[in-house]
């Protein structure tokens, strides 16, 4: 865990950050990628969110029907909605051609 901030987050040390499920109040995006390596991509958005962000979060894989078809997307909560803001707005990963919100 590399430290940007002169004081450690708690929700890091305890290891309470990242959760596993997404509660229904959060703010969700989701995201759309072709690249072959989807779990680089969502890797380097956990380093991202965990570098430049302080609140809880979750990225989750789900199953959702899309025009009729059943797709597997992934989605990314935030807890705070202006950091799912911030996060769209900088997040170097997103800035790619084969990776985009929707």
């Amino acid at each position: 865990m590399r430290l940007l901030h002169s004081e450690p987050n708690p929700l890091n040390v305890l290891e309470m950050r990242e959760l596993n499920f997404c509660p229904s109040n959060w703010t969700t995006i989701r995201l759309s990628t072709t690249n072959w390596l989807v779990s680089s991509v969502l890797d380097d958005i956990r380093n991202w969110i965990y570098n430049n962000l302080s609140g809880r979060f979750c990225i989750i894989t789900d199953v959702e029907i899309v025009d009729g078809k059943m797709e597997i997307v992934n989605k990314i909560g935030f807890e705070e909605a202006s950091e799912s803001t911030m996060f769209s707005l900088g997040c170097s990963v997103l800035h790619d051609a084969q990776t985009s919100l929707y």
